[in-house]
């Protein structure tokens, strides 16, 4: 009896495992609460809480990002990134600093990548773990400051596009949350001021970006 050849084996562009490298542009909009101002103390507690805008120290502006890492048995990538973004200023310009002229944030977290075609044309997802700082800066040189945000998440939606065998592009649409747990003003002199009381408490804030990254698969191999 006649067996038939057994179906050829895939043929794929995408390398199965590569030293991964890129980077992105896009556009970043932060929103939500840097702090939580206390507005009714109660003794040592607070009453009632009225949430400080991100839009009050901070509009939105560009961003870049870079990304290292590696691409595991071809759909996936395990990588670190740093995204850096330049804001313009916000609405708000408090004693003792005067007038805004600016800010910025960088993000650095350990990132994974999951595409659902790698060869052609594939669905991509992204979740993202990691630390973000915030500055603005005044005319004056002072500058807010704001840290201790060890867990600020994002998750990315998009498409990952092929190519080449070695180069990519992909469009991407990012969501992030998190808080801040320090704020302070520092003055031109170098001396500091607090910019919460203490009856003040953590709250959350977000931001979206709009990217396009262009990423390169090195020393890829797997067939």
């Amino acid at each position: 009896m006649y067996e038939p050849p057994p179906p050829p084996l895939p043929r794929h562009i995408a390398p199965k495992y590569s030293f991964w490298l890129g980077a992105r542009l896009g556009w970043f909009v932060p929103f939500g609460d840097l702090w939580a101002r206390c507005t009714q103390p109660v003794g040592n507690d607070c009453g009632n809480f009225e949430g400080v805008p991100f839009s009050d120290y901070a509009s939105s502006g560009p961003m870049f990002e870079l990304d290292v890492g590696g691409r595991l048995g071809r759909n996936y990538n395990l990588f670190v990134l740093w995204e850096r973004a330049t804001l313009g200023a916000g609405s708000l310009n408090p004693d003792p600093v005067g007038e805004q002229d600016g800010g910025d944030t960088d993000f650095f977290a350990l990132a994974l990548r999951v595409s659902s075609d790698p060869d052609k044309v594939g669905f991509l997802t992204e979740i993202a773990l990691g630390a973000r700082r915030f500055r603005a800066t005044y005319a004056n040189g002072a500058e807010l400051r704001m840290t201790d945000a060890p867990f600020e998440a994002r998750l990315g939606l998009g498409a990952d596009i092929r190519i080449s065998p070695a180069f990519t592009l992909s469009p991407l649409l990012t969501v992030g949350v998190g808080a801040f747990g320090d704020a302070e003003f520092v003055l031109p002199d170098g001396s500091s001021v607090s910019a919460t009381n203490d009856t003040d408490a953590r709250t959350g804030h977000g931001w979206l970006t709009l990217q396009l990254g262009a990423h390169f698969d090195i020393g890829g191999g797997g067939g």
